[in-house]
């Protein structure tokens, strides 16, 4: 979700790995880098154009491919979800249809045995407003605009700052099914004790190697 301390998770996730010996990497939601390119990014930074096939599907089995049996740790931050399989929930495709292009992507990502770490806030109105008045204006008022104006809020009559956080309350509903397919963890408010949360993480990372 907005303001769920991804990026902030991902950078200080990196750092905390290179100090316990391991080479790792974050390629944070904007990285000019980033080794997947998403309509949504696009959007955000007011890239037009781009060239024919620059969001193919077949992105993935070339990051599974890069990072397959790589004794490095690669963070990559909010492709996945956010960018990649939330804008068919925003454009109210059927549910089906967002349980589909998760599983694809899952599929790909396999060789390179993922884990998927989902940031979640406790109360998803408090955390919404928070957000809002960190970031103020202009962005706030664009959000708003831009959630009322999806094809999920619209056809609910939902409009500000109720659009999003129903929307948000609603996708961790559909969220939580699709974590049930692959292997994840949850980490519920990470703003509340950075030390925590980034040391379950790492800890989650080191069991797996």
């Amino acid at each position: 979700m907005i303001g769920s301390g991804k990026s902030t998770t991902a950078e200080r996730l990196a750092t905390r790995l290179i100090a316990g010996g391991v080479t790792a990497h974050a390629y944070t939601e904007f990285a000019d880098d980033h080794p997947v390119r998403t309509r949504t990014v696009d959007r955000l930074r007011g890239t037009v154009a781009a060239p024919p096939g620059a969001y193919a599907a077949e992105q993935w089995d070339a990051l599974a491919e890069r990072f397959a049996g790589d004794v490095r740790t690669t963070i990559v931050e909010s492709t996945f979800l956010q960018n990649t399989v939330m804008p068919h929930f925003l454009e109210g495709e059927p549910i089906t249809v967002v349980e589909g292009v998760f599983a694809d992507i899952a599929a790909r990502l396999a060789p390179a045995a993922p884990l998927l770490v989902y940031l979640r806030p406790s109360d998803v109105a408090s955390a919404i407003r928070r957000v809002h008045t960190e970031r103020g204006e202009p962005w706030s008022s664009r959000n708003y605009a831009f959630v009322s104006a999806c094809a999920w809020a619209r056809r609910r009559g939902l409009t500000g700052e109720r659009a999003v956080v129903e929307l948000y309350r609603e996708w961790e509903r559909v969220v939580d099914g699709l974590l049930s397919t692959i292997e994840s963890l949850v980490v519920v408010d990470p703003q509340r004790d950075w030390t925590a949360a980034l040391t379950g993480i790492y800890e989650a990372l080191r069991v797996r190697a």
